[in-house]
């Protein structure tokens, strides 16, 4: 029950906000509303306002801004269809960026819970691997990786991810105000958990060379009698270093909130760009079913719950303004690029033919969604 109040209102925020984003702009250069609505379906409840109704509608997940003339022509003035292109691009575009708007918003609230802020400067370097072999030192910043700005850690993070074992990477720094090159490749890191009848065995091993210390038993690390004697093994390929931290402040706390916004967008360009060329599949991708199973792991965290979900709306919401502004046919951003069409020619797309488009647009998001739910359907099964 939880998670299905937890994930209305998710989406009713999302996409309330989304048309929010319309509405006002669309106040702001004097278009004709006919109706801003919460929910679809059914009227529960309704208050008319000079010319605008506002509505709350039966189906809590979605909602709708509609104007005079949006899809058919109008003698009004003010209508939709009447306006300059620049004008109504602009209405367009304020949906989605009001998503990511939000996210910024979430993070400002995110970053000082998950305190302290980690940073692009090198605080230790690994021991024997491949990063220390290259002659990186503690307090080198690093700034670029194969051409890539990096302005924060995260940009580390998503820069390094598709490694492959022996891919070479050219990582610059600064060190003394000089920028200096390095080639690095990632570090193969083994670790083995042994649980002793006394304490427990930790072996990690750095390319090849081993160490091994002992854990004990206490209140956050309890003896499990299951798993004695039984070794846990795991190889993983690491850059090789830990990052130095900033407690957060007033000040610091808007620009790291930035960052963690701009890295979602940059995540989901990397992901798109992952699906056209073919190194990540459309079976990767999660529907409505795979985002409650999400919000189900959140609402299930214990006291830091909230955290979890904020930080699934803030991730959910980027991402639907950055997707929805894609020129796609049926989207926002489908609609900008018609209209930049227009921009180009002068004159508009003739509207029966633009529709066309945007209704295919529309079949194919719809069997792309039923695709993707299936997917997810058959992921709770199949582990």
């Amino acid at each position: 029950m939880v998670t299905a109040i937890v994930t209305i209102i998710m989406f009713l925020v999302m996409v309330s906000l989304h048309e929010f984003g319309h509405y006002i702009v669309a106040r702001a250069l004097n278009f004709k509303i006919l109706e801003y609505a919460i929910g679809f379906g059914p009227v529960l409840l309704k208050s008319k306002k000079s010319e605008i109704q506002y509505s709350v509608r039966a189906i809590p997940l979605g909602g709708y801004c509609k104007f005079e003339g949006e899809d058919e022509d109008s003698d009004d003035p003010r209508a939709f269809s009447n306006q300059a292109v620049w004008k109504r691009m602009l209405v367009v575009m304020a949906g989605g960026v009001f998503n990511v708007i939000l996210g910024f918003l979430l993070f400002l609230a995110i970053v000082p819970a998950t305190s302290p802020i980690y940073t692009n400067t090198v605080d230790t370097v690994v021991e024997n691997s491949y990063i220390a072999d290259a002659g990186i030192l503690p307090g080198d910043k690093i700034v670029e990786i194969n051409g890539k700005n990096v302005s924060f850690y995260d940009d580390i993070t998503l820069y390094t991810r598709d490694f492959s074992k022996d891919e070479e990477a050219a990582i610059t720094v600064k060190r003394g105000g000089e920028k200096l090159d390095f080639t690095i490749r990632p570090t193969e890191q083994k670790i083995r958990i042994t649980y002793l009848e006394d304490n427990i065995e930790y072996y990690d091993e750095i390319n090849g060379h081993g160490s091994t210390k002992y854990i004990e038993y206490d209140e956050d690390t309890p003896k499990q009698e299951d798993k004695i004697g039984i070794p846990q093994e795991s190889t993983r390929y690491i850059i090789g270093f830990t990052p130095k931290t900033e407690d957060v402040t007033f000040l610091n706390v808007w620009g790291e909130a930035w960052h963690e916004t701009k890295f979602v967008v940059k995540l989901v360009y990397q992901s798109l760009w992952g699906m056209v060329t073919g190194k990540v599949g459309v079976s990767e991708m999660s529907g409505p079913v795979g985002i409650v199973k999400e919000v189900n792991n959140a609402v299930n965290q214990g006291s830091y719950s909230w955290l979890y979900v904020l930080n699934l709306i803030a991730l959910l919401t980027i991402n639907l303004g950055v997707f929805n502004l894609l020129p796609i046919p049926a989207l926002d951003g489908g609609r900008l690029f018609f209209m930049l069409i227009e921009l180009v020619r002068r004159k508009p797309i003739p509207p029966e033919k633009e529709g066309m488009v945007h209704a295919i647009g529309m079949l194919l998001l719809i069997g792309l969604i039923i695709f993707v739910s299936y997917n997810d359907i058959v992921k709770l099964f199949v582990k």
